[in-house]
């Protein structure tokens, strides 16, 4: 299989968009579909390709991408069960659910999984360079997806079928959780005065220093503050601060205890780790 594969996109949201844009630019003659005709053709004028109907799309393609929700995956492949050929492989996009949920099909199945957040078509398309893709199912069609990662510039990795719920739930934590952390701290700094503005760019120069100190360092060398330093009294002044919200008091405790686990690694002494467990666990 090279670039000159004909590939199937069914599913025209973010990531099957952006996988349509960085398939064509990279020389594979694809279509792409949708339940909704409105969504393939936005798609597709962005891709600078050809959106054409469900049907189309199996009739034409040699690999077929599913990227489709999690919920919607099988009736996608149901759709397209009594047109779909032994010789073809199908690939759904789920970082969570096995290949097996659609091995109904009379095709090569596989399940593979971008890691990486598409919250924007083009720009993940034009970053999907050195993007880790995890895959795990039919042999034959494992080979076949490797070369495709391989031409869009991508790396590729066989996991274990009964790993991907946990492989998920580790990609969730750093993609999603850091949005949801970023917004709890965005609203304190507005709680206390902080435009919008200024707390994003604030908190977004905070956030990259970190990334960076973690791409440098790693995260046991990378970690800062008051557990860290086993600063007893400031972690006791952040709980009196947080009475009353009881969610951001969970949050901290939770994800502190975790870091107090780091701080003793890192080499803080026992009797203050000690001390900050039992805080937390108050």
């Amino acid at each position: 299989m090279n670039s000159h594969t004909k590939v199937g996109i069914i599913g025209a949201g973010k990531v099957g968009t952006a996988l349509a844009v960085v398939l064509h630019k990279n020389g594979f003659d694809l279509l792409i579909a949708s339940r909704s005709r409105k969504s393939a053709e936005k798609a597709a004028k962005i891709a600078c390709i050809k959106a054409a109907s469900i049907e189309k799309v199996v009739e034409k393609s040699n690999f077929i991408f599913l990227s489709v929700p999690d919920g919607e995956i099988v009736n996608a492949g149901r759709r397209i069960a009594p047109i779909v050929r032994r010789e073809q492989i199908v690939a759904h996009l789920s970082g969570a659910l096995p290949s097996t949920i659609i091995d109904f099909l009379n095709a090569k199945v596989i399940s593979i999984h971008p890691l990486k957040s598409f919250a924007n078509p083009l720009e993940s398309a034009n970053t999907m360079q050195g993007t880790l893709f995890t895959a795990e199912g039919n042999k034959e069609a494992l080979k076949e997806a490797e070369k495709i990662v391989k031409v869009i510039g991508g790396r590729f990795t066989i996991i274990k079928t009964e790993n991907k719920p946990l492989y998920h739930i580790a990609a969730v934590l750093i993609s999603n959780y850091t949005v949801g952390l970023f917004y709890i701290a965005k609203e304190i700094f507005s709680s206390i005065g902080f435009s919008d503005k200024d707390a994003v760019s604030a908190l977004l120069k905070l956030l990259k220093g970190t990334v960076k100190n973690i791409e440098t360092v790693g995260p046991i060398e990378a970690l800062t503050g008051p557990i860290e330093r086993g600063d007893i009294d400031t972690i006791k002044l952040h709980l009196k601060a947080m009475e009353g919200n009881p969610q951001l008091i969970r949050i901290y405790k939770t994800i502190g205890s975790v870091i107090i686990d780091m701080a003793e690694e890192k080499g803080l002494d026992r009797k203050r780790v000690n001390e900050m467990r039992r805080l937390l666990n108050e």
